[in-house]
């Protein structure tokens, strides 16, 4: 899940979200990738169940969903938080990496475009993981590894830090999470 900010909010401006950027999981989860911990069976139409159940306990506790356009030839597809980091009304469209997950980014691009967000990206040689990104009040950690560099961090340092007091990201090396 990605909060989001709500519609007509000015960049940059502090604004409370409880909208949350959604992707249904692919028919291909069972293949996504797998670091640090063993491969374990992945059922398709559980995942499914359970991200519709999900969706609902959003809504139920009076969260709006937006849903992103479906990725199914992505298997991660459905960790649409590794693909925007949210900051304000600014969204950072993020650049794995891992290869195999940049084409994720397609529909949510779209998606945070439609809201109204300024849309901004990581480009090479940047990689950024928004997995790799903490956001505790208006201070932004970020996570330096094997999807995310030094020239990621740059790069969601210069679409962050103008919008004002505590943007700045401090990285964090060695961390895990």
């Amino acid at each position: 899940m990605m909060a989001l900010p709500p519609p007509n909010s000015l960049p940059g401006e502090p604004v409370p979200s409880r909208r949350a950027l959604i992707r249904r999981p692919s028919p291909r989860v069972a293949d996504g990738l797998v670091t640090h911990v063993e491969r374990r069976t992945v059922d398709p139409r559980l995942a499914l169940a359970q991200w519709r159940a999900y969706g609902e306990a959003l809504r139920a506790h009076g969260w709006e969903t937006v849903e992103a356009e479906p990725a199914d030839d992505c298997p991660d597809g459905v960790f649409i938080e590794d693909t925007v980091v949210m900051f304000r009304n600014v969204a950072l469209i993020a650049r794995s990496g891992a290869e195999t997950r940049r084409r994720e980014t397609a529909g949510v691009e779209e998606a945070v475009a439609r809201l109204g967000c300024s849309v901004n990206w990581v480009w090479e040689p940047g990689t950024l993981d928004g997995g790799d990104v903490l956001k505790i009040g208006d201070t932004v950690y970020v996570g330096r590894g094997g999807r995310t560099n030094a020239a990621g961090v740059q790069q969601l340092r210069a679409a962050f830090e103008p919008l004002g007091p505590g943007s700045s990201p401090y990285p964090c090396h060695g961390c895990s999470i």
